[in-house]
């Protein structure tokens, strides 16, 4: 019975082995030729074109960090009330309201994209930063991922709290965004990546200014002799906030209930 079950316990840990090899090859193969072997040793010759010879990658580089950093911050900023007001706050047609963001968060992007730029092209804000940062502030998911998360709050530490102050921020601070750190740090990374890799909505709202388009669409249009260490320090921002907050992701997703 027990060699059946070191077998069965063996085979797993190879298929997945094998899984997260194929995963992972794409990763390790852009690290490699990024590298440009010359001689059978490694030169960063591609990293210095990028960082130090061309100035024009880090100029696409850092319209990504302040794009993604903005919509983040503010995304989370936004969607914590509004989270706390769903879950824990009771007031007239609550649940059906709630039920409209779960459809809006449904809707694909395409879907309000139309109506998007109708209103910044009212406003004369195409092809300025706003436009791109403006529609990904108010995001339905983060709203509902937080709202599930503070329905796990114990009434009795709002009830407590309440009676220590009347100020919403002082009950917020000291009652719900202490008790949901971990989830807090999963939003954050999330909305990061998504702001990071984010398209459909450059090439829409910026499509006539290109200076201030993030690298996720530019990158193909860097010269092919130094793509792949581009395509590895595009990566770089992801990778590290992954290996920084690996351990609070795992905890999210292990304390909490989805009910």
């Amino acid at each position: 019975m027990t060699g059946s079950i070191s077998k069965k316990k063996f085979s797993i840990t190879a298929v997945m082995l094998v899984i997260g090899l194929v995963f992972a090859s794409p990763v390790v193969v852009t690290i490699l030729f990024s590298l440009s072997f010359e001689s059978l040793f490694p030169t960063w010759r591609q990293y210095g074109e990028l960082l130090v010879t061309d100035y024009t990658f880090l100029r696409f580089f850092w319209n990504s960090a302040f794009y993604s950093m903005s919509i983040t911050a503010v995304c989370v900023v936004i969607s914590l009330p509004l989270g706390f007001l769903f879950a824990k706050v009771r007031f007239p047609f609550r649940d059906a309201l709630f039920f409209l963001y779960i459809i809006a968060m449904m809707l694909p992007f395409q879907a309000t994209l139309l109506p998007n730029y109708i209103q910044l092209r009212d406003f004369g804000l195409l092809n300025t930063p706003v436009a791109l940062v403006l529609p990904l502030i108010f995001s339905p998911f983060a709203v509902f991922l937080l709202r599930q998360f503070i329905k796990s709050v114990p009434a009795e530490l709002l009830d407590y709290t309440t009676l220590e102050t009347s100020s919403p921020f002082l009950i917020l601070w000291h009652s719900v965004i202490s008790q949901i750190k971990p989830a807090l740090t999963a939003l954050f990374v999330m909305v990061f990546c998504e702001s990071w890799n984010m398209v459909e909505p450059v090439l829409i709202f910026l499509a006539k200014n290109p200076t201030i388009h993030p690298l996720s669409v530019r990158l193909g249009d860097l010269p092919p002799q130094v793509s792949f260490g581009a395509a590895v320090v595009y990566m770089y921002p992801i990778l590290i906030l992954y290996m920084l907050f690996k351990e609070t992701l795992v905890a999210s997703m292990e304390k909490y209930r989805w009910d």
